[in-house]
Order: structure tokens, then C-alpha cells, then sequence
């Protein structure tokens, strides 16, 4: 990446550094107190680590009586409750990334007796998706999925929401993005769409809300070549399930959006990958990576989730357990592998004091590519 690249980029590009070196804790030999983490086996029953648990709460060697840890001795939260029931609420449609990750979470924390039931609510925007999220009062059930995209999508809809009103759960992974064409074209590699930008910027090339990672993505992609994000036809959608079917028509040139959201389609051979922005190659999506291709950039989206501004402190605290607890688990890593996600974690307060300079950067971003 050039240095004008990197430096336009800042905070948000060094914390997808953390892409390469991900981990998700795996149960194995017992670990010690000094050592303890939600998840991982312990030795004794009762033995307690004290403040190495979400918001510095103890961690109790507990013989687990759910999910896929039952009956095995683990560290965890003997005081925890897990959730009768949570409406996830996604700012994209059917089939887009937050609904997706909304419904991957749900599917681990019922796996691991965490939690009884789940609906998602969706939108077709941040605006909308928050506003209603914010315009709730006293729900204990109600979880927005947020991500890189959202600022973005609230700023470019010229929206006072401030998605910040609100107390961070926790963030809990990174996704590549995928650029892709039908089979039927003819573009093969990444270099072959920037020659088809470079002759044509107007070229169309589809993608998630205005101001979201997919539109980041290939706005980076083009500084490479000299083209400014103003003068690129980027057309927006409201997530990956609404762009496909246009994309497959040939309606757009090319398509943008995270590994999930098209991996069934690159495996039915009804799309071709033109560059992964992964450091390395994926296992569950195939396609060679832009540095693969002598582009020099990685680039992901990160995702969590938001409680209520009034949910009120113990079940805050028991929501952070439930969703640190969810995250040490066996389902929870298999989530993970099967959609290409990269464990990026963090919760509570750690992620409260990361969001407002990651929001603030991503507005950055797009007043230097001159967006917003």
C-alpha cells in the first residue's frame, strides 16, 4: 500500500492487523487462575480467579451443565443467567451481513443453553435500524448488531442518530470482503476490473450502503490506480442478498461484500472471486487475495453488538457474562470457521473505550475520500 494509502486509513487499518492473528480459546489442558478465561478447562471445581472475568468479575471453576462444554470442569460465571429470549435488530435486509452475523450469534448461543429464543428485526438502513433501536424503552431482549458500515450508513443519510447512545456489548469478529462477477464474465482477476475502472470510472460496481466497508473497499481499491472515490459509480444496496440477483444479471459489473454473505454462491459456481482482501487465502471461500495479485492492502469488517442506553446494570453485566461465556465455547468457534470469521474480541468496557475512536476514524475516512 502506498503511503498516502496508509496513512488515510490510521486506527482503522491497524486494527485489521488483528485479521492475521485472531484466536478463539479451545478447551484442552486446564488452565491456571493466573491464566483463566471463560471457556477453558480448569482443574477444580471452586477454585476462583479472581478478577480475570468481563468488567474484572471473578471466574469460578464451575463442571459446566449446558452446551457443548456439559459436564467437563470450566472457568465461567457461576452467577450467570442465560437469556430467555433477544430480538436482534439488523440495519440490511434479509440475506445482508448483519442479519447474517445476527443469526450465526443467535444459532451459538442456543446451541451452548445460553439463551431460549431469537427474532431479527430487519431494516433497510442504519438510520432506520437505529432509530428503532433507540426508540425502545425498557427492553432487556433487544441487541443491535453494529459494525464498520453503520457510521457510515447514518452520516451518508444525513441522520443526528448517534449510534454511541447506547452501552456496547462487546465486538466479536472481522470479515473480508470479497470481490466478485458471474461466472459468465469476463474479468478474471482484480487487475483486470481496475483496467475496465481506469478506462471507464463509471463503470458500475455494486456494493452495501453508502459509506459502508464495501464501499471503503473499493474506493481504497481504486486510489491504487488513480481513480477518487467521487468519481466512481458505486451503486448501494441494502446488503449482499439485494445486490445478488442484479450482480448475476449482469446489472452491475462487479459486486462487493463480505465472505458470508456470497461463500454459497462461489461454491455453486453461479460466482467468481476476483480478490479476497484477507491477508492470506481463506479456507471456506476460495480466491486469491489482493496481495496475491500485487495490491497491497487487507482491509475487514468488524462487527458487535449494542444493548439498550437504559438496560440497566446487573443485566448488562449478565448479558457481558452470557456473550463472554458464548465466546470461550466450542459453537462459537465453529461459527467462526464456518463463515471465514476471524476472532476479533472484545467487551464491555474494552469495547466501549475502542468504538468512539474507530467511529471517529471511519468518518475520517470518508471526508478524505471526500464521501461526507
Amino acid at each position: 500500500m502506498n503511503k498516502k494509502i496508509g496513512m488515510r486509513f490510521g486506527i482503522v487499518l491497524a486494527s485489521v492487523a488483528l485479521i492475521a492473528s485472531g484466536t478463539v480459546a479451545a478447551h484442552g489442558a486446564a488452565v491456571p487462575k493466573g491464566k483463566a478465561a471463560a471457556g477453558l478447562q480448569c482443574a477444580a471445581a471452586g477454585l476462583v480467579s479472581a478478577g480475570r472475568g468481563v468488567e474484572g468479575s471473578d471466574l469460578t471453576c464451575i463442571t459446566a451443565t449446558l452446551g457443548t462444554a456439559k459436564d467437563s470442569k470450566v472457568w465461567g460465571y457461576k452467577d450467570l443467567k442465560p437469556l430467555t429470549s433477544i430480538e436482534f435488530v439488523s440495519s440490511s435486509a434479509i440475506g445482508g451481513g448483519y442479519g447474517t452475523t445476527a443469526i450465526a450469534v443467535g444459532d451459538a448461543l442456543k446451541a451452548e443453553g445460553l439463551l431460549g429464543s431469537y427474532t431479527v428485526k430487519y431494516f433497510s438502513n442504519a438510520p432506520l435500524g437505529v432509530g428503532y433501536f433507540q426508540g425502545e424503552k425498557n427492553r432487556k431482549d433487544m441487541l443491535l448488531i453494529t459494525g464498520f458500515a453503520m457510521p457510515g450508513g447514518l452520516a451518508l443519510n444525513k441522520s443526528t442518530l448517534d449510534m454511541t447512545n447506547a452501552k456496547p456489548v462487546a465486538a466479536f469478529l472481522r470479515e473480508a470482503e470479497v470481490i466478485a462477477v458471474p461466472t459468465a464474465s469476463k474479468l478474471k482477476t482484480i487487475n483486470d476490473l481496475l483496467a475496465v475502472i481506469k478506462a471507464n470510472p463509471k463503470t458500475a460496481i455494486g456494493g452495501g450502503n453508502l459509506g459502508g466497508v464495501d464501499h471503503v473497499t473499493i474506493a481504497t481499491i481504486a486510489a491504487t490506480i488513480g481513480v477518487a472515490a467521487t468519481d466512481l459509480n458505486y451503486v448501494a444496496y441494502s446488503g449482499g442478498a439485494t445486490l445478488t440477483p442484479d450482480l448475476l444479471a449482469g446489472r452491475v459489473v462487479a459486486g462487493v461484500a463480505g465472505t458470508s454473505e456470497w461463500s454459497k454462491y462461489v461454491s455453486a459456481g453461479t460466482m467468481r472471486l476476483l480478490a479476497v482482501t484477507s491477508p492470506k487465502p481463506l479456507t471456506v471461500v476460495k480466491g486469491k487475495t489482493l496481495i496475491q495479485q500485487n495490491i497491497n492492502l487487507t482491509f475487514g469488517n468488524w462487527r458487535g453488538m449494542l444493548a439498550p442506553a437504559d438496560l440497566p446494570a446487573a443485566e448488562y453485566l449478565n448479558m457481558l457474562k452470557v456473550i463472554d461465556t458464548a465466546h470461550g465455547s466450542a459453537s462459537w468457534k465453529a461459527m467462526l470457521t464456518a463463515k471465514s470469521w476471524i476472532d476479533e474480541y472484545r467487551a464491555g468496557t474494552a469495547f466501549t473505550t475502542w468504538l468512539k475512536p474507530e467511529v471517529a476514524a471511519i468518518l475520517k475516512i470518508l471526508k478524505d475520500f471526500k464521501l461526507y
